[in-house]
């Protein structure tokens, strides 16, 4: 397969992937709600920016889920995420963030919309277009732009919601997530215990890393957890204190609540995995430019897709085996296909 092919591939099963998640958290769509991970919004919003802008109906719907459903969203977490972003990334949630003060929560995302503003558009011209065709063509500029995307230095179109999403829905274990920060509102205390359950245990600075919040809130807040004595402690070595929960009874727990599948969840660092994607996307749009020789192509794809396969063996997920460096380009290349599809594949 040409890289054209691989990079058509990829965006295709990328943006299934996005339409597949989204619809399992209220997006109009076909919800499927099969797959064995806990959905992560955060990292998951960040990522769909900047592939949404290859598929603006996608982009669009999860605008709409944002105005339903944004009281999910922890905006402390999603800037900590933000801090490792390019500045264009930014910028777009900037934007996303200005056009939801209008229309949901003026002051939920009032600080986010200012903090993303690192290079103020100045309104002399029309703007970068916000969309392009799958082959990467922009969209023509409109004559009349939507003014929280262009304030920011995106032209697109007059946002018009259709207001057609659904509240998440919290019934299986995709979105254990959701039904613990109902539990115990947005932050550390959340996120510690999605990790907890569906981890044996951890030291705080590794649960700290896999649920992208610092160090000193991860510590305070399963301290704090501990005090119920539902979240326990044991020592691991010289002196290094592991948090642990009983599994059984914290499931008996929330499936009476409203979790209908107790079987464990699996865990994916979402934060690494969407930036090992992102990095693959932009890969796929360097190895096309002119200058490029065949050997930096084919590095930089391997290595931009061995993080995402690394993150995905970590899982403990049963997926195609990923190549090592001795295999050949070519069939390198097609056993990541078959990677991609499995894993990011509508079927």
């Amino acid at each position: 397969m040409s890289q054209k092919g691989f990079r058509d591939l990829f965006l295709e099963n990328i943006l299934n992937f996005l339409w597949r998640q989204w619809s399992a958290l209220g997006v109009l769509g076909e919800a499927r709600t099969q797959d064995p991970w806990v959905i992560d919004p955060e990292p998951m919003l960040l990522f769909t920016l900047q592939m949404g802008r290859y598929d603006p109906r996608i982009f669009d719907e999860v605008m709409d889920w944002l105005v339903v459903n944004g009281s999910w969203i922890d905006i402390q977490r999603l800037r900590g995420i933000l801090r490792e972003k390019d500045e264009t990334t930014k910028n777009l949630t900037g934007a996303v963030a200005a056009f939801l003060m209008r229309e949901a929560d003026e002051r939920k995302w009032k600080n986010l919309s200012r903090s993303c503003r690192s290079q103020e558009f100045d309104g002399s011209g029309n703007g970068q277009p916000l969309f392009c065709e799958k082959g990467g063509k922009p969209h023509p500029i409109s004559n009349e732009p939507d003014p929280d995307f262009l304030s920011y230095g995106f032209n697109r179109p007059q946002m018009r919601l259709r207001r057609m999403t659904r509240q998440v829905p919290i019934t299986s274990h995709n979105t254990l997530r959701f039904l613990l920060r109902a539990l115990f509102g947005l932050g550390s205390r959340a996120e510690c215990l999605v990790y907890l359950l569906t981890h044996d245990g951890g030291h705080p600075s590794e649960v700290a890393k896999a649920i992208g919040i610092s160090v000193r809130a991860t510590q305070d807040a399963l301290i704090e957890l501990s005090r119920s004595g539902l979240v326990l402690t044991r020592i691991l070595g010289k002196r290094k204190i592991e948090y642990w929960i009983s599994h059984e009874r914290w499931w008996e727990f929330l499936s009476r609540a409203s979790i209908t599948e107790i079987e464990k969840p699996v865990w994916i660092d979402w934060v690494a995995l969407y930036s090992a994607l992102s990095k693959v996307w932009v890969a796929l749009n360097e190895i096309g430019k002119k200058g490029t020789t065949d050997y930096m192509r084919s590095s930089k794809l391997r290595d931009s897709l061995d993080l995402v396969g690394s993150e995905f063996t970590r899982s403990g997920l049963d997926i195609p085996p990923i190549p090592g460096r001795e295999v050949r380009p070519e069939v390198y290349e097609k056993a990541f296909e078959a990677f991609i599809i499995k894993i990011f594949g509508a079927g």
